[in-house]
């Protein structure tokens, strides 16, 4: 059957057959998909709660409707919402930029006020919060949504980065939130990837200016460590050129700039970590509402670590043990692919070689101090302590 040309308030559907693409693939999501056009429905459809927001394009919203009685922000049961999502897919759903305008103009104006956002550059704990937020039940937890790494990876092609001055993409990054988050009666936090994600930085707020946003952080060689254990050795000597080639295009620049030889992935994966660092640092030079929390200060400080970051989010302190029950356990361990069996006993390293080529990069470059053996930020701004 061939597809109708939706009209201004219509969306088209389709059925799903089977999936054909690998769970992982950096591709437009409407070819993860064997797909049947079954016709149009009405823009309201997307009211019903077993359709959620699944990617972004250039051009359109791509939509899910999953199988019913299957909670995909149940982060216990589904660690990555993007996993369930495609696991649980029975429809496909795609609408036009315009039409989802205009559909949310029938709903009430929002700031982005019942929403908390971590950024993170990755394998730093981000996980766990989430967990732990998610434990307190009182957000619908979404960790590393489809969508938002879309928004960035559309971003991220451009010629020149985008800075606050990008307004036109303000309606798009807004759209996609309140898509993200559409009960205006619920607290919701996300956990994007980490590492592409850092383009948001200078535009999230002004999308939403009451979105509450703060960044995860850890030492840049325990975080080296935790990616090289996880990837497999194959893939992590050769992925380096596909993920630099997402990254903003003024940090690609500099990576050919400062690389040695074909680029070294210990170093390029300092670099993707710094990288966000910078990004954070360079928004944060004239606003003090991001707070930073580091992975060592959640393990050195429990409670008092956990009672700040619930505060933060808008969550009161009667849940800090809830929260704190998340630290008993390992918050992947349901996650068939980011999971302690696939890093238990590998055996891995990062060379003083190396972190003294980081060191040299995050000063000169960047901006920023890093301190120790482990390369820890000493200049972090807005970092919580334990005083």
């Amino acid at each position: 059957m061939a597809s109708e040309k939706p009209t201004s308030d219509s969306i088209q559907a389709f059925e799903i057959l089977k999936d054909i693409k690998p769970k992982f693939a950096m591709i437009n999501q409407k070819e993860y998909f064997e797909h049947k056009f079954t016709g149009l429905k009405d823009l309201s459809y997307l009211d019903s709660d077993d359709v959620t927001l699944y990617s972004v394009t250039e051009e359109e919203f791509v939509f899910v409707r999953t199988t019913p009685g299957i909670n995909i922000f149940d982060t216990e049961e589904y660690p990555f919402v993007y996993n369930i999502q495609h696991k649980s897919a029975e429809e496909m759903l795609i609408a036009s930029h315009e039409a989802v305008y205009q559909y949310l103009k029938t709903k009430p104006e929002r700031d982005g006020s019942n929403i908390a956002y971590l950024h993170n550059p990755g394998r730093c704990g981000s996980t766990l919060v989430a967990n732990m937020v998610s434990k307190t039940k009182q957000c619908e937890v979404q960790s590393e949504p489809t969508p938002v790494l879309n928004l960035s990876l559309i971003f991220n092609k451009k010629d020149q980065p985008v800075t606050r001055e990008s307004r036109e993409y303000l309606d798009l990054i807004k759209a996609t939130f309140l898509l993200l988050c559409p009960d205006v009666n619920k607290k919701y936090f996300i956990k994007p990837w980490g590492i592409e994600t850092m383009s948001l930085f200078p535009l999230l707020h002004q999308a939403l200016p009451g979105i509450k946003e703060m960044l995860m952080c850890r030492d840049v060689r325990p975080t080296v460590l935790s990616f090289k254990k996880l990837i497999p050795e194959q893939i992590y000597k050769s992925i380096i050129p596909m993920k630099m080639s997402i990254q903003p295009p003024n940090y690609r620049d500099l990576w050919e700039k400062v690389k040695r030889g074909e680029g070294d992935p210990d170093e390029a994966f300092c670099f993707f970590i710094l990288s966000t660092y910078h990004a954070y640092m360079e928004e944060t030079r004239d606003r003090d509402d991001i707070k930073s929390y580091s992975y060592e200060s959640l393990i050195e400080h429990k409670e008092l670590f956990t009672k700040s970051f619930l505060k933060e989010i808008g969550v009161e302190e009667e849940y800090v043990q809830a929260a704190m029950s998340a630290l008993e356990v390992d918050s992947q361990a349901k996650s068939s692919s980011h999971n302690q069996k696939r890093t238990a006993g590998v055996k891995a390293s990062v060379s003083d070689e190396t972190m003294e080529w980081a060191v040299k990069l995050a000063k000169e470059e960047f901006g920023i101090e890093l301190e120790g053996e482990k390369g820890r930020v000493h200049n972090m701004p807005h970092q919580w302590n334990k005083v």
